[in-house]
């Protein structure tokens, strides 16, 4: 004779497999959704910098210099808005996080 326990055992695990299943679908599709927005926000920041920046430097590649720190960043794009372009906050930080991200700078201390 079969036991009224096990099939309700069977119904409680396929539950909670099922459940486990979908939580890391979900967390897969969060994971690639943070991936999306973060690539959409640095299209936007290339358009800016594009804008902004490329009229008059040719690139951003300089071999010879090792990356900055994003307060290393900030500080140059200050000097750039407070002598040459016109830049919002918004735009100030696409820049800078922007090239930060391309020339791979190293942050020794959050900044």
């Amino acid at each position: 004779m079969v036991s009224p326990r096990k099939p309700r055992h069977l119904v409680v695990i396929t539950l909670v497999l099922l459940g486990l299943i979908l939580g890391a679908a979900g967390l897969v599709q969060a994971k690639l959704g943070k991936e999306v927005m973060e690539a959409k926000a640095q299209m936007a920041a290339y358009k800016v910098f594009k804008q902004k920046c490329l009229a008059c430097h040719d690139n951003i590649a300089d071999p010879e210099r090792p990356g900055k720190t994003r307060d290393g960043w900030t500080i140059v794009v200050k000097y750039m808005d407070d002598h040459y372009v016109n830049l919002n906050d918004q735009e100030a930080g696409q820049i800078i996080g922007l090239l930060y991200a391309i020339r791979k700078g190293e942050e020794k201390e959050p900044g």
